[in-house]
């Protein structure tokens, strides 16, 4: 999947980009003067991260040009790590299905190869989700540490 950002965005957003994408393993071209239309003729599937008085606050998914998911959040905590491209498996309980950002689905297949890498300890990539205070919340992990840690908004998410 290709992510970009808005037309001009901040230190902050470039760096969570950045991040996201090799995290999820996208693949992130800055958007500079580019068009929405020019990169829906190039790549029917985009995912573009907005941003909110310089924070990135808006993640939205589209396919075949057309807007299907969206997500606001509130960005917490940010760790640089060199990440390899190992798989995404999400945890907890989620109101979307999480193949939508190019994780592997949360059914029975996916859940039992999930058990298996964490009984082997090659769990890499997992995505916690939880509730703290009555928000929702994802919790980037690799190899156990945390990397990002955002807050859902009230709302929180648009199937």
């Amino acid at each position: 999947m290709i992510v970009t950002t808005s037309r001009k965005p901040g230190r902050k957003t470039r760096t969570f980009v950045r991040l996201l994408s090799s995290y999820m393993n996208w693949h992130y071209i800055p958007r500079g003067k580019k068009s929405l239309e020019d990169f829906f003729s190039s790549f029917p599937d985009l995912v573009i991260i907005e941003e909110i008085k310089g924070n990135p606050s808006i993640l939205k998914v589209f396919k075949n040009s057309k807007e299907i998911f969206r997500i606001r959040f509130n960005l917490v905590r940010t760790v640089k790590l060199k990440m390899d491209n190992s798989p995404v498996f999400f945890s907890g309980k989620l109101e979307f299905n999480p193949s939508i950002l190019g994780a592997v689905p949360s059914n029975i297949a996916g859940e039992k190869i999930k058990r298996k890498l964490k009984i082997r300890k090659e769990l890499v990539k997992e995505v916690i989700v939880g509730k703290k205070r009555g928000r929702i919340f994802l919790d980037f992990r690799y190899r156990g540490k945390t990397m990002m840690f955002i807050y859902l908004n009230r709302k929180g998410y648009e199937p």
